[in-house]
């Protein structure tokens, strides 16, 4: 069984305790209240009938029907079928810089960790497009094959950090050069977002993108970080933090280099270049004149998508069931009539007048 939320579970851990200990509290300071305005030796008789067993159960059922409501907003999934999908899109391969540099904290709250957040807000809007994902820092590789199951995608993206590639530097060529084996042979408008501050370690990038434009691949290179730079700072096993340091042991400061973005998008046609500033970003690349929106759609099919089956109904079923429960449950237990007595015979009402 899997969870289409699950980061709302973590509300069965702080919601039903919440409410268990505050029905433990109102309940004593219900009956500290009461033994204010009523002497101790009157409540057993204003309170005949009412059954502690019985309050228990209405408050346990309200409680359970909390933990089956927090499950089906979880939308549990049991089971999935494999569904051919056809329809019009991009394909859009995102390339993700993930070298040292882009620990830099210029960019709340660092430059790596704001580059992933851009493209899982890419992947909101390119709802009909196939996604891939590159990692590159000293060298690259595909993360990800071109997909149009978010899921998969939004895992690779979250996996990302600086040690997935164990090489430094930043190798903009390489990366250029592994998005173009993510497109099949035949496929139009290959689309690269490319996600970097620009700090080109390995020559040759801009004669990359002059090659890939040749093979009809599209580059928009989005900046991360700023002009100015920032000192990098790594921490130790012992969670403190020291900076990089080259190897005359001098601080590094990382810069964006917006120049070399600039030239590696102008070296494609139609491809532009776009600073990650503001929250506006993802929407200008794809809905501005020359953006994704506006190039033509190609029909594709995806095989391999997954659709679960929602099962969220029976939770949400129960939790009606108790709901009903505890309000049609009484806390009084029922009280048996009181047998009418025989009327006396005329014999005992003459034996009683002689008396």
């Amino acid at each position: 069984m899997t969870f289409a939320h699950p980061h709302l579970l973590w509300l069965l851990l702080v919601i039903p305790p919440a409410l268990l200990a505050f029905f433990w509290w109102s309940g004593r300071a219900r009956q500290r209240l009461l033994t204010q305005f009523i002497q101790a030796r009157l409540l057993p008789g204003l309170t005949v009938g009412i059954s502690p067993v019985r309050q228990r159960i209405r408050v346990s059922g309200l409680v359970l029907a909390v933990v089956c409501l927090i499950l089906a907003l979880a939308r549990p999934q049991w089971g999935f079928d494999w569904e051919e999908v056809k329809q019009r899109g991009l394909d859009i391969v995102v390339a993700i810089d993930t070298s040292k540099s882009m620990l830099a904290e210029d960019i709340a709250p660092n430059r790596l960790a704001r580059a992933k957040l851009a493209a899982l807000e890419l992947m909101q809007r390119a709802k009909a497009d196939r996604l891939g994902l590159v990692a590159f820092a000293g060298t690259a590789f595909l993360q990800c094959p071109l997909t149009i199951d978010d899921a998969a995608f939004r895992q690779s993206v979250e996996a990302l950090d600086v040690n997935i590639i164990p090489q430094g530097g930043t190798a903009l060529a390489e990366a250029i050069t592994t998005a173009l084996t993510a497109y099949k042979e035949g496929d139009n408008y290959k689309i690269l977002v490319l996600f970097t501050d620009g700090e080109d370690h390995d020559s040759g990038a801009l004669e990359a993108a002059e090659k890939a434009a040749k093979e009809g691949l599209r580059i928009f290179t989005i900046g991360i970080g700023t002009a100015d730079g920032e000192l990098l700072r790594v921490k130790d096993s012992q969670g403190g933090s020291d900076y990089v340091r080259d190897e005359q042991g001098n601080v590094v400061k990382s810069h964006l280099n917006e120049r070399l973005l600039q030239q590696i998008a102008g070296a494609t046609e139609g491809g532009f270049y776009l600073p990650l500033r503001g929250a506006k970003v993802i929407d200008t690349l794809y809905d501005c004149d020359q953006g994704l929106a506006k190039l033509p759609k190609s029909q594709h099919q995806e095989k391999l998508v997954r659709r679960y089956f929602e099962r969220y109904h029976w939770p949400l079923a129960a939790a009606i069931v108790l709901l009903l429960f505890e309000m049609l449950f009484p806390e009084r237990k029922r009280e048996p009539r009181p047998k009418a007595s025989p009327a006396p015979s005329p014999q005992t009402r003459l034996a009683a007048a002689a008396r």
